[in-house]
């Protein structure tokens, strides 16, 4: 937790920096992302609250009729719980994914190998003063409050006792800050970094939901197209994005340090990647020789931690 806030307390002070010299020079007539943006983040946090919470509570005890645990009630309703919390994850990486692709699809920075025509080397060519795709405050501060739900779940309704509490809050707290900080300073990558982790989390929420019903056996003919998916967005097309901004990058409205800051987050953020496709690797081999599918990146054996401790 030290470390994040090193980081992020920096990168806090020379975006700020950025913004003011930016709004200071900016043309009379361009629209400069404004903290009245962000009343719609208020609103987006609220609705994804509700939802969570409420789909949860909906649909927990209709799931436990296909849990892949029957005998254990208490260990059936926390893998029930969890299958529905991928529920609506996935369908909420679904409809960000789409939507990020009809934003971005006729942009200069999408390329071919996102479905677009052009490159991410463009980013910097109209920074900072770019001119906006259509929807694009909506969506970002749809990712914005989806991600700023996730945080105050993790501060205020879930389990603390859990094995991997600290490690979420921490990623919950590093999502929404790069989010809200990529729109104010009005970094144009943000929407193509949100777009690749959204869709290559679609399917595997999916996944994450099969593996916790009496079909989970079923589940690796989905896993396999969402390990492809997953290393195509991030050990593919990350890669070239993380390029473009460690080689491609103006620094005439940022300060010197800010840059590397964000280069050395996007590095780590990578070489997570790498390590978590590591596991899903290691998920196969635990398939094909233990006839073991469980999701070792969502922790899925710690689906008992409730029962070991009563």
């Amino acid at each position: 937790m030290a470390f994040v806030v090193l980081i992020l307390v920096p990168i806090l002070y020379f975006s700020y920096q950025t913004v003011q010299m930016a709004i200071a020079n900016k043309p009379e007539s361009y629209k400069w992302p404004s903290l009245s943006d962000y009343k719609l983040m208020i609103v987006t946090t609220l609705f994804f609250l509700a939802m969570e919470n409420g789909i949860s509570k909906a649909l927990t005890h209709k799931f436990e009729g296909i849990c892949r645990e029957q005998n254990d009630m208490e260990a059936r309703k926390v893998r029930s719980q969890k299958a529905v919390k991928n529920i609506y994850k996935g369908f909420y990486f679904l409809g960000t994914t789409t939507f990020a692709y009809m934003l971005l699809k006729d942009s200069y920075i999408m390329p071919p190998m996102l479905g677009g025509n052009d490159s991410f080397y463009e980013h910097f060519t109209h920074y900072p003063y770019w001119e906006h795709p259509k929807y694009y405050t909506e969506f970002y501060m749809t990712c914005l409050g989806y991600n700023v739900a996730g945080l105050l779940q993790e501060l205020f309704f879930e389990d603390r006792g859990r094995s991997d509490y600290l490690e979420m809050l921490i990623h919950h707290l590093i999502t929404v800050y790069l989010v809200f900080f990529g729109y104010a300073t009005n970094i144009f990558m943000g929407a193509p970094v949100i777009l690749v982790h959204n869709a290559s989390d679609t399917l595997i929420s999916f996944v994450r939901v099969i593996n916790e019903s009496k079909y989970y056996e079923k589940g690796i003919f989905i896993f396999i197209p969402s390990l492809i998916v997953w290393i195509y967005m991030r050990c593919m097309t990350f890669p070239q994005l993380l390029y473009t901004v460690i080689f491609y990058t103006n620094h005439v409205y940022m300060p010197p340090l800010l840059m590397p800051l964000f280069r050395l987050c996007l590095c780590c953020l990578q070489c997570l990647h790498f390590y978590w496709t590591f596991l899903l690797f290691k998920i196969i081999y635990n398939f094909a020789f233990k006839g073991v599918a469980d999701d070792i990146i969502d922790k899925n054996k710690v689906s008992n931690d409730k029962v070991k401790e009563t």
